[in-house]
């Protein structure tokens, strides 16, 4: 096995060729991180002449003159070959030697199995204790099956299958999700996409998301192009006047209606149970439209043109687009912004060459009582989508004296 450098441009040659997806393993990313502070090195594992694996690496100084790296989503490599493993691995773990790496942590993306909204199992790869063990014997310590978000790339994902019209991906969608589409449209929501890539203008709204300032969004589209999309939704304050009046005043025909129905019968009849039920249901609509009423009238007098109330951007990496962050005006949550800008991207990438949407971390606990991510994992699995569960990190020590020695240190 020869540990080869390989160029950028390479790299990305090298990717693009295999079937493999994870914008953590492109140059783009690579050059992306660099500007912050990593430094990115693309390895070509070579032999007979002929490439059969790569991978990203990042590093930063750490103790004593010696680096940290980490592999985002691993090696790339076939993982079914133990001797590949071995060789690769060990040729590996000298060339990091030589170049003074203490250690290297990965998280290769492979996937463990994939699961519905309740945790019940789709698929299972059957082979992956054997991976891990391959793993675990060229040298490498497994990190464990966590469920929530402690490692540094998440272990569960959500995604969407893609590959239907976009009626049938509609009625797949939870009756929760479709109300809330219904909803954030009648209330005047638009969702557009920006092609000027005005990110200064919508960061108030993603910058408490993530850990990543405003200059990371922009070197991220100037990195990955129009392959960076960014969508917004606005809501027209005066559509917002008018339906909110409109909502308002039909319900109250509703209240006085149901109102006289009760006067009439004197709190009496087989039926009033029910009745009364829809009235108190009536009263909390009505407090909620004049609510509504109130605010949208405010919106209009200062915000006449518009206002931009929530904003995903996504990225497109061969057959598959992810979701990098979401944000929404916490002001107006009852708008449901973020749900509708997802579904028009749906809409747009329905039976496309676009084959699935990765809609980022998910946790792995599907008990809602036990889950104390409950609310994003409910918000993306009411999209129908599966959750992928991948195998996890891994460590290499490459120095085991000097590591030893950081680790006392360090405590």
């Amino acid at each position: 096995m020869r540990i080869v450098k390989l160029s950028p441009q390479d790299f990305d040659k090298f990717i693009i060729s295999i079937n493999y997806c994870s914008y953590y393993q492109t140059a783009g990313y690579g050059r992306l991180l660099n500007k912050f502070g990593l430094k990115d090195e693309y390895l070509g594992f070579e032999k007979n002449g002929q490439l059969v694996g790569a991978m990203l690496l990042f590093s930063k100084p750490i103790f004593m003159g010696y680096k940290y790296a980490y592999a985002p989503r691993g090696l790339i490599l076939n993982y079914n070959d133990r001797n590949l493993v071995f060789e690769t691995v060990r040729d590996l773990k000298a060339f990091m030697a030589k170049e003074h790496f203490l250690m290297l942590k990965m998280d290769p993306l492979i996937i463990c199995s994939k699961r519905d909204k309740h945790g019940s199992m789709i698929a299972r790869n059957e082979n992956i204790n054997n991976v891990i063990e391959t793993l675990r014997m060229a040298g490498f310590t497994h990190c464990g099956f966590n469920s929530y978000f402690e490692s540094v790339k998440p272990r569960w994902e959500a995604e969407l299958d893609l590959r239907k019209d976009t009626n049938t991906l509609f009625k797949n969608l939870s009756k929760q999700t479709r109300n809330k589409l219904r909803k954030a449209t009648k209330y005047g929501l638009s969702v557009y996409k920006d092609n000027k890539y005005d990110f200064r203008s919508i960061y108030h709204l993603i910058k408490d998301k993530d850990t990543v300032n405003l200059k990371y969004y922009e070197e991220l589209h100037s990195l990955f192009g129009d392959n960076v999309e960014l969508y917004y939704a606005k809501i027209n304050t005066e559509t917002y006047v008018k339906n909110t009046k409109y909502l308002y005043e039909k319900e109250m025909e509703m209240n006085d209606y149901l109102t006289n129905i009760i006067q009439a019968n004197g709190y009496k009849g087989k039926n009033m149970s029910g009745i009364l039920n829809k009235k108190m249901e009536s009263d909390k609509l009505l407090s909620s439209y004049k609510r509504y009423m109130v605010e949208a009238t405010q919106l209009l007098r200062d915000y006449p043109d518009g206002l931009i109330v929530g904003v995903d951007v996504v990225l497109k990496l061969k057959n598959k687009i992810f979701l990098l962050v979401e944000g929404y005006d916490h002001r107006y949550r009852n708008l449901n912004a973020n749900y509708l800008i997802k579904w028009k991207i749906i809409e747009k990438y329905a039976n496309s060459n676009i084959e699935f949407f990765n809609m980022g971390p998910v946790a792995g606990v599907f008990d809602r009582n036990e889950n104390k991510y409950r609310g994003l994992n409910e918000m993306k699995f009411s999209y129908n989508t599966i959750a992928n569960e991948y195998i996890g990190e891994f460590n290499l020590i490459v120095n085991n004296a000097i590591y030893s020695l950081y680790k006392n240190v360090k405590k």
